[in-house]
């Protein structure tokens, strides 16, 4: 089973405090860790200061996160200029959102994700993209994510990693359809630990992904059970998803490490 991990930049500027995270992970060889970037403000600088804290105290390989939402194509080429000079090599590209939750399309931007993983590789740097099991909340459907996947594809784009999901039939529906479109990327599939399951619930609803009551009925008040049910639901979800031939797998971290490393002891990630 090959891993990846996604770390954000905290808010209090602790990166030594989520770098320790890592270690307590680095035991699995993740092939590369994921570095959030803000779509807008002061977020970015945060993100740059993670991806420097994680480079001086670390050999693995970041991809940084970059959304185009809000930028120019002379202030990407600033950003990716300096992602070059930090040695970074992978980048995952989003579209991303705009802060009213509504996306507008920069006047000297990129309008679309396609057209910016063009841009990317045309710099050099390997793409990894985004997938939806499950419709994006400003998608028309299920066809709609498809296809842009499909042109994200076309643009040069060899890997995405999904939104979690916790709805196996839908991640089975994104896995045929993708076979039966020919479309030539490799799927590294998105999986959220549930360290509390209301937070998980509320992040969620504003991805526009389900979380099925047959998982939230199994969760109590008790958190030692907690922790087992949250081990077996991402266990099982794995182990589905290999015998549909997935092998990759990007955990959302949330910075921690506890549960998740218990995950992988027992998933022999």
């Amino acid at each position: 089973m090959n891993i990846s991990l996604e770390f954000y930049p905290p808010k209090d500027l602790d990166f030594s405090r989520t770098h320790a995270s890592f270690l307590d992970l680095e035991t699995f060889e993740p092939k590369f860790i994921s570095i959030t970037y803000g779509a807008l403000g002061g977020s970015q600088e945060r993100s740059t200061g993670l991806i420097k804290e994680f480079s001086a105290k670390s050999n693995v390989e970041i991809a940084a996160h970059l959304t185009l939402v809000g930028k120019s194509v002379e202030s990407l080429d600033g950003i990716t200029s300096e992602f070059k000079q930090l040695g970074i090599k992978k980048i995952v590209a989003i579209r991303g959102d705009s802060p009213d939750g509504i996306f507008k399309q920069h006047p000297d931007g990129f309008v679309n994700t396609a057209d910016f993983v063009s841009y990317l590789i045309d710099k050099d740097f390997e793409v990894i993209v985004s997938a939806y099991p499950e419709p994006h909340p400003e998608s028309t459907g299920f066809d709609f994510d498809l296809q842009l996947l499909k042109n994200k594809s076309a643009a040069g784009a060899k890997k995405a990693i999904t939104q979690f999901c916790f709805s196996n039939g839908d991640f089975e529906k994104l896995i045929g359809s993708i076979k039966k479109e020919s479309i030539d990327i490799e799927m590294i599939a998105g999986i959220m630990p549930i360290y509390d399951i209301e937070n998980v619930c509320r992040m969620a609803d504003r991805c526009g992904t389900k979380v099925p009551n047959n998982i939230i009925n199994k969760f109590s008040n008790n958190q030692s059970k907690n922790r087992s049910v949250a081990i077996e639901v991402c266990i099982d979800q794995i182990n589905f998803l290999q015998n549909l031939g997935i092998d990759s797998f990007h955990f959302y971290t949330l910075n921690k490490s506890t549960l998740l490393k218990q995950i992988l002891l027992q998933a022999g990630g």
